[in-house]
């Protein structure tokens, strides 16, 4: 591959010339502020990154956009090119739908300058099952993802003749995701939030020259808002992918009427913290902005990655 790809392919850990596309790179800022552990939380138009059921805690209409300057100041370059590694993520969440459920339309994105880049666009359709099973009381929801996925790289001189390009320059295939979240309101287990998901469960592969799927993923969270304290929220994700077992923990906690978010965490990669500021404008429309601080562990050179996100409530 082109030089500047595997230069930041390396530095990032997030592609490799032949295999790991589409790795799980934690995105969103509220939930990188937490280290990634989201899935047991889930309650924001970030649910189909962690836990796709999560969305039908949605109650108002939400557009987000969020961000992300990966490792600043990490020296990339590509011939006469500085090469930055940048993440976006733009969703549209509906509020609820009566007898019908919940929907999220969302668009992920990660690329390295103009060499190369990776874009996911998911459908996402949540419903809490106390719609069929009244006992459950809307304490278990079932999300899934329909998901559509495209790498590319872009061709110099020394890559335009190469068997792995002979095929085409860019690749695409779809797959699914799909979450269980359940977060009784009363009784007992009140409080306790656990989460069950499994991603990319048909293993598509987005090869460029040879067979190159992208791995199943499956996470257990688990996340505890005790009545006593309804303003402080521990979260821990356990997650397993290609053999490998992860874990990510955070703290969430909104201070001064929900106004102001504060949280921090960390998993195997990297620690991290966060910021939010929210605010109603009038009785019908709301925003606030988020804002993640992380530092990897195993990266020297940077200053480590900012992520920014505005999310409207109407």
């Amino acid at each position: 591959m082109h030089i500047g790809v595997l230069a930041a392919a390396f530095a990032a850990g997030l592609v490799l010339p032949a295999q790991a596309a589409f790795l799980n790179v934690d995105s969103g800022a509220r939930p990188v502020g937490m280290g990634g552990a989201f899935s047991a939380i889930a309650d924001d138009s970030n649910a189909p990154l962690y836990n796709p059921a999560g969305i039908v805690q949605v109650q108002w209409n939400e557009l987000t956009a969020n961000y992300a300057n990966l490792f600043s100041g990490l020296d990339l370059h590509s011939g006469n090119d500085t090469v930055q590694l940048n993440q976006g993520y733009l969703a549209f969440t509906s509020r609820p739908i009566p007898h019908v459920g919940s929907f999220e339309l969302s668009w992920a994105n990660f690329d390295a300058t103009h060499l190369y880049r990776e874009d996911s666009v998911a459908l996402t359709y949540a419903r809490n099952m106390g719609d069929f099973f009244p006992i459950l009381d809307n304490a278990l929801a079932l999300g899934v993802n329909l998901k559509y996925l495209r790498r590319s790289v872009t061709q110099d001189s020394f890559t335009a003749g190469d068997p792995v390009f002979a095929g085409g320059d860019t690749a695409s295939a779809g797959t699914v995701d799909a979450g269980l979240l359940y977060h009784p309101n009363d009784g007992s287990l009140q409080g306790v939030r656990l989460a069950l998901v499994g991603m990319n469960l048909t293993q598509p592969d987005v090869g460029f020259g040879e067979v190159d799927r992208v791995p199943m993923e499956t996470r257990l969270g688990i996340a505890y808002q005790a009545p006593q304290l309804p303003w402080l929220v521990p979260d821990v994700d356990v997650s397993r992918r290609n053999g490998i077992t992860t874990v990510a923990g955070g703290l969430e906690s909104w201070l001064f009427h929900n106004t102001l978010g504060l949280r921090g965490g960390a998993n195997s990669d990297e620690g991290s913290m966060g910021v939010s500021y929210f605010q109603m404008i009038g009785k019908r429309f709301g925003l606030r902005l988020d804002y993640a601080y992380t530092i990897p562990y195993f990266i020297n050179d940077t200053g480590g990655s900012h992520r920014l996100a505005l999310t409207l409530y109407f």
